[in-house]
């Protein structure tokens, strides 16, 4: 599925990607206990999983296809299928905090881009959320998101 061109998502050099996914993490070397996410990268595509794994059980599970282009000799990527997950790991349950995604449309929704929300059970509360193509978060949005809410729950 074709993105129609939002700037936040738009083509990157690979190597622009790695460089601002790090200096994100970077920013919560205080919250962040382990990058477990590994990379498949391929000729038309570069396909992320894994989990970045966070202090008191805090976790983002990420999930996704970034298709691949060459611009003058250098690899170029954007996102265009993704999930992230987060979620909390306590002493008795791993309870679902919220997840955005594109992978299935709803009905009623013009993108597939929306966020599913859970309550304090973890139960999730339909129906998804609506974002659009503008409102989709990156990944740092997402990390950004999920550090504001351990922080607020302290």
């Amino acid at each position: 599925m074709p993105l129609r061109g939002s700037s936040r998502h738009g083509w990157n050099s690979w190597k622009g990607y790695l460089a601002a996914h790090q200096s994100r993490l970077d920013q919560y070397d205080h919250f962040l206990v382990a990058d477990d996410l590994h990379y498949r990268i391929g000729e038309r595509e570069v396909i992320s999983e894994g989990t970045l794994r966070f202090l008191d059980g805090y976790e983002l599970e990420v999930a996704r296809r970034q298709e691949v282009t060459v611009r003058n000799g250098e690899p170029r990527v954007r996102t265009v299928r993704y999930s992230y997950h987060a979620l909390h790991r306590g002493r008795a349950a791993v309870r679902s905090l919220f997840r955005y995604d594109n992978v299935h449309p709803h009905p009623g929704h013009e993108t597939p881009h929306h966020r599913h929300e859970y309550d304090w059970n973890g139960n999730q509360i339909n129906p998804p959320k609506h974002v659009g193509e503008d409102g989709w978060p990156t990944l740092g949005d997402v990390i950004d998101e999920l550090h504001e809410y351990w922080r607020q729950t302290r």
